[in-house]
């Protein structure tokens, strides 16, 4: 990905974010499908190191992302981040679905901080 690409697919982020951040609370939290990496088809299952305490975890996991996918750019590894997280937090029945964004919105900003 060239790095024009890269700030491109970073901007639809933040303003996918900033959307998500002025939602109605009606409704209800939708993860998007985890795409490959690297075109292989692989997508890493994160739901165990995701499902405790998991801004602890994003440096780890981000540094594991990057060591398996050398290639894939910054964009990339946040968007697979936030879209492995998502389902966790989706599966949370004791949180509303304004909690459960406020989850994922919390999370994006400390994928977004550490990956950048």
């Amino acid at each position: 990905m060239t790095p024009r690409a890269d700030r491109l697919l970073f901007a639809l982020l933040v303003a996918g974010l900033a959307f998500g951040a002025v939602a109605p609370a009606a409704h209800a939290l939708e993860c998007p499908t985890l795409q490959s990496l690297d075109g292989s088809g692989k997508t890493p299952d994160l739901t165990a190191q995701l499902s405790k305490d998991p801004l602890r975890q994003v440096p780890g996991v981000l540094g594991a992302l990057r060591e398996q996918f050398p290639n894939a750019s910054k964009p990339q590894l946040v968007n697979y981040l936030i879209a492995a997280y998502c389902p966790v937090v989706k599966a949370d029945t004791a949180l509303s679905e304004e909690e459960k964004q406020a989850r994922v919105r919390e999370f994006a900003d400390k994928v977004v901080a550490s990956a950048f």
